[in-house]
């Protein structure tokens, strides 16, 4: 105690700086007390707490465990495994337990020591007796284990893998949507293009149709559409994205409709061989030999029509003109008799 002797306070002289400091051992505590302290040994050491001795542990027989070896320590002690053996959940076991043993446990199993013996654990993804491990299949439906949305669960040896379905990428154990439209400018040629879950579609421009990942020309031409798609005498032309209708040869656009041509009118009209005129017809023209003219190809030939004993009277001559034959008659004066050729193309008298 410190004070005037009117009044009187308590001394620490457990702390380090104490003015009437202890004396206890350096394995002891120091316990304050009123007007005084207490000195008391450390676990695993005995004494007055002034003077404190270690308790050897290994002493006692029950200190360590069966097959092992006791180390003494300051204030404590150690239990080693002896030569020869290894530490297992508690005990030592001979080293070559389960080295004895390997062939015992199934392929997918693991040896574990235990109290001088050893069992066999199938290992993770696998399920059995140690013995015999057979593959756990995590995608059986009643098991805990889920795969994310938009994805499949696939069985492995031992284990299980997510395959993310094809528009999906696996980001962070989720399937994502793929944006295929995004930065993609070779996509949906002639079309815009429409990201959906899981996938895309092309919004096709006019005269285009989609066929699902690329927009296709229509073919407006075709026999399967419409057959009347161009107005009569022109013929339709397919031209990405639309067609045109070129009037057909010997036609004319004249608004909307293709109009005949008359080769026969024109500025520059048509040159038909000699004895011949022009013939207007649909979409084209012909060249026809004048009467009394026949074609013979590639020029029109003069007929002559004396040729046939018919073509005048008995009492007439013939006479073949260009392009045409007269037939006139010759009288004998008296005391003649009128006479022709065989031919018809000549008269006398007699």
């Amino acid at each position: 105690m410190i004070g005037n002797g009117f009044h009187c306070q308590d001394v620490n002289e457990c702390e380090p700086n104490s003015t009437l400091p202890h004396n206890c051992s350096t394995q002891a505590l120091c316990l304050n007390i009123d007007g005084s302290y207490l000195c008391q040994c450390m676990h695993g050491y005995r004494g007055d707490g002034v003077v404190c001795e270690d308790v050897d542990e290994c002493e006692q027989p029950t200190a360590c465990s069966k097959n092992m070896t006791c180390s003494n320590t300051p204030g404590s002690f150690s239990c080693s495994c002896s030569l020869g053996r290894v530490y297992s959940e508690g005990t030592c076991v001979s080293e070559d337990t389960c080295l004895n043993a390997s062939s015992s446990c199934h392929i997918h199993a693991q040896c574990h020591p235990y109290q001088g013996s050893f069992y066999c654990r199938c290992a993770e993804g696998y399920e059995g007796s140690g013995t015999d491990c057979w593959d756990v299949d995590e995608c059986d439906q009643s098991q805990d284990l889920v795969c994310p949305a938009f994805s499949d669960c696939c069985n492995t040896n031992g284990s299980y893998i997510c395959k993310c379905w094809n528009g999906f990428s696996s980001t962070s154990d989720l399937c994502v949507d793929i944006n295929e439209c995004s930065g993609q400018e070779d996509i949906c040629t002639n079309g815009t293009c429409r990201n959906v879950l899981g996938s895309y579609y092309c919004d096709c421009f006019r005269g285009f149709w989609s066929n699902g990942t690329e927009c296709v020309d229509v073919d407006e031409c075709s026999s399967s559409l419409n057959s009347s798609v161009c107005q009569p005498h022109s013929t339709c032309v397919n031209v990405p994205g639309w067609y045109r209708c070129p009037c057909d040869e010997g036609f004319i656009l004249n608004g909307t409709e293709c109009q005949d041509v008359d080769e026969c009118s024109q500025p520059e009209p048509i040159l038909c061989q000699e004895h011949s005129f022009c013939k207007n017809t649909v979409g084209s023209y012909r060249c026809l030999c004048f009467p009394g003219y026949k074609d013979v190809g590639s020029s029109c030939e003069d007929i002559n029509e004396c040729t046939n004993t018919s073509t005048c009277r008995s009492d007439q001559v013939c006479t073949n003109l260009p392009g045409a034959y007269n037939c006139f008659r010759c009288s004998c004066n008296r005391g003649w008799k009128a006479t022709s050729s065989p031919s018809g193309g000549s008269h006398g008298c007699l």
